[in-house]
């Protein structure tokens, strides 16, 4: 677990009283209990943080041509793509659970439907995927930002790993994250 992951729960809100992911919010409200305990919502602050955590990776760059992508060109060593199609379910429930990704892993949204960032376990992702992959384009990460997906609105996944390693621009990178996190534990320890 690295530091984002342990201190951004501090930042946790009440589910939205709007429109997110699980729908209106009293779809929301009939989840599960064992289901609302892997979610958690966050507060103006922690959606700051997760944004600006994203930001700092560089990771989104949004290549042009003919093979595009959103990811900065050669950040990831691996991209690999899924078209969202009417009655897919089983079909991207299978290629996320292929990713690889451990269902108590514990993920970022940079926002949902709500417009807040949201930290939950990758089977919650794999679970409420009609939910996030609807209409607006999100990133999830995992704090280490070797991973990401993103979901185009135009109804595609993408889905790069294994960053690639560039000596200078990981030491701005670095710099930049190790900035930010000093000020999340900042704020929390002025909580």
């Amino acid at each position: 677990m690295n530091v984002l992951e342990e201190n951004i729960a501090e930042f946790k809100t009440d589910f939205p009283k709007s429109w997110s992911f699980l729908w209106s919010p009293e779809d929301a409200e009939k989840i599960s209990e064992e289901h609302k305990d892997q979610i958690y919502f966050l507060n103006k602050k922690g959606t700051e943080i997760v944004k600006e955590y994203l930001n700092s990776s560089k990771m989104l760059g949004y290549s042009t041509g003919t093979d595009w992508s959103p990811f900065t060109k050669d950040y990831f060593k691996t991209e690999n793509k899924f078209q969202v199609y009417e009655n897919c379910d089983s079909e991207i429930k299978k290629w996320l659970y292929n990713l690889g990704i451990p269902f108590d892993k514990y993920v970022f949204v940079d926002s949902d439907n709500s417009g807040q960032a949201i930290m939950l376990t990758w089977k919650m992702v794999i679970k409420y995927w009609e939910g996030m992959f609807w209409d607006t384009d999100l990133t999830i990460f995992d704090g280490s930002l070797n991973w990401a997906l993103y979901y185009y609105h135009e109804s595609q996944l993408f889905f790069g790993k294994d960053n690639i390693f560039d000596q200078e621009a990981e030491y701005d990178k670095n710099l930049e994250q190790n900035k930010l996190l000093n000020e999340i534990k900042n704020r929390i320890n002025n909580i």
